[in-house]
């Protein structure tokens, strides 16, 4: 077994020999030592412990033939090695490599390493230190920031885009700027609450019926004798949240002022069927106990909104008795999840 001895002018007379194979047994790090054919002459017992294996098993190896990998990974980490031998320090940043047990199973590891030269008593490099650090949870917690960094960004920008349209639609349809703030002011709430949802659940998405409850409320909500929901569950992608709430915010804000929620007598009855043959979503709001309702000579928000969404179908009929709006969307599109009480 190899005993390292380090002679070094710049220590003291009382240091010249230092037992390292002592001082790295007890360190918490990960060292490991080969010559310079590449064999594992030493590993600390930190360094087992990374790898999980036994150091009979890679004892007087070749470090690849210790732990294979694909030829790119091999060559990358070898030209390191070769470096090190010629008295350079190296360093090896985020390497991944495919880490077999004893037990043959296998996993990914990603790892930063330095290695160290060695060099014996003719002055040449005799040996490479490695100091090992296991980074794979650090790595895998990094790559899950940046992918929150992206999607954070791709969802500001759409923020920002579906602020600017519903700004744009608003100005349109506004007789005067108090108007204009009003109704604006309205959406964005409506907007604000479904962000707000939608962080509750990780951005997992919303169900159709919480949305619906949610901007039901202040008309009495599902629980009251003017409100009827009925419906399986689904679970609409984030998407899919953000529009249907925009939707329905428009009717409910729509039936407040000329509808169901304008008379004493209005009822709504809101439903929603799966087709899972056809592969669509299709939801209706009905209102119902009213009379005299007429088509809008001009187009309000709610059709200047759905009609930017080009992926979903709707039909208005004005009936006497009260609106009745038919929304038909493809279930890929609309739901993550339509598969309870269908």
């Amino acid at each position: 077994m190899l005993e390292m001895v380090l002679t070094h002018k710049g220590l003291p007379p009382e240091a010249v020999y230092l037992n390292f194979r002592k001082l790295l047994d007890n360190i918490p790090s990960a060292y490991m030592v080969m010559d310079r054919n590449l064999h594992i002459v030493y590993a600390n017992p930190a360094y087992m412990q990374t790898v999980e294996r036994n150091l009979s098993e890679i004892l007087g190896k070749h470090i690849f033939a210790s732990f294979p990998d694909t030829e790119e990974r091999m060559q990358t980490v070898e030209a390191k090695f070769l470096e090190t031998l010629k008295g350079e320090i190296t360093r090896l940043e985020r390497q991944y490599f495919l880490l077999t047990r004893s037990d043959g199973s296998t996993s990914e590891k990603c790892w930063q390493c330095v290695q160290t030269p060695y060099y014996g008593a003719d002055g040449e490099v005799a040996y490479i230190i490695q100091n090992a650090e296991d980074i794979t949870d650090a790595e895998a917690l990094r790559k899950k920031n940046l992918m929150i960094a992206a999607e954070l960004d791709h969802r500001v920008k759409n923020l920002f885009s579906v602020v600017q349209a519903v700004a744009s639609l608003a100005g349109q349809g506004s007789r005067d700027i108090d108007e204009f703030r009003e109704q604006f002011s309205s959406r964005l709430n409506a907007m604000s609450r479904t962000y707000s949802a939608l962080s509750n659940t990780n951005w997992d998405g919303l169900l159709l019926s919480d949305i619906f409850e949610h901007e039901l409320e202040q008309y009495g909500g599902v629980g009251s004798d003017r409100i009827k929901m009925t419906g399986p569950e689904v679970l609409l992608g984030p998407k899919s949240s953000q529009d249907g709430s925009m939707i329905i915010h428009e009717l409910a804000t729509n039936a407040a002022k000329y509808g169901c929620f304008s008379d004493p007598n209005g009822r709504l009855h809101v439903s929603w069927q799966v087709d899972l043959s056809a592969q669509t979503l299709a939801v209706e709001w009905s209102e119902t106990g009213l009379s005299g309702i007429t088509e809008p000579t001009q187009t309000g928000f709610g059709t200047q909104l759905t009609d930017f969404m080009p992926n979903i179908k709707v039909e208005r009929v004005y009936r006497d008795e009260g609106l009745l709006v038919r929304t038909v969307v493809p279930l890929p599109i609309a739901a993550r999840s339509a598969l309870r009480n269908i």
